[in-house]
């Protein structure tokens, strides 16, 4: 998510974020033209489309992205494609490299990665989804040099937050995600680990 206009320490994934033009509009847009392009998933493990490389860049084209967000976003798809299959699931990748499409505060940003996430703009998502939504801002940060926090610590913000409910509607919780610990931990780039990749992240 990266700390925006909040202040504190300066993440590298809000430098990217300011560096890119890519907006939120745009970053809607992609996801769309991806969605035309993405194919079912045949891993019953992992749900939602699957996208190859090169659908990916033919979305990036239609939707018009300038050169430096096109080789930034076609970057982070290879550093997603953990075991280099040439595919990759296009709404957990999309909700987790989000955050590069806005400047705006946490709360926001992580608003418009479940958005992204919520195709069917239902305005609910389950715990399983949030845990790979954070899961995948948090990696995201990860590949920029960022310190990021455990996934431990991203459970531990779930299970609070949902409190024991297997699924919410997620505008009625921003403030809660927004101002746990652990996601101001995150975004004022406190975090305790610094790796290249997670174990979960385009599985």
């Amino acid at each position: 998510m990266g700390n925006g206009s909040s202040g504190g320490p300066r993440m590298a994934i809000s430098a990217i974020a300011e560096m890119l033009t890519i907006t939120r509009p745009q970053m809607m847009e992609l996801r769309n033209a991806c969605l035309r392009l993405a194919k079912p998933n045949r891993d019953k493990t992992n749900s939602g489309p699957v996208i190859t490389k090169v659908s990916f860049h033919k979305a990036m084209e239609e939707v018009g992205l300038d050169d430096v967000d096109f080789d930034v976003f076609d970057h982070l798809y290879t550093m997603w494609d953990l075991r280099g299959e040439g595919k990759i699931n296009l709404l957990l990748f999309l909700s987790g490299i989000s955050p590069l499409a806005s400047t705006m505060d946490v709360a926001t940003k992580l608003l418009f990665a479940i958005e992204i996430f919520d195709v069917h703009r239902t305005g609910r998502f389950k715990a399983n989804d949030a845990l790979s939504i954070l899961g995948g801002i948090n990696a995201t940060a990860s590949y920029f040099g960022d310190c990021v926090v455990t996934p431990h610590a991203i459970e531990i913000v779930v299970q609070d937050v949902f409190d024991g409910q297997n699924e919410i509607y997620y505008i009625e919780y921003m403030n809660e995600f927004a101002t746990h610990p652990a996601i101001i931990q995150f975004s004022i780039a406190a975090g305790n680990m610094r790796y290249g990749g997670s174990g979960k992240v385009g599985a």
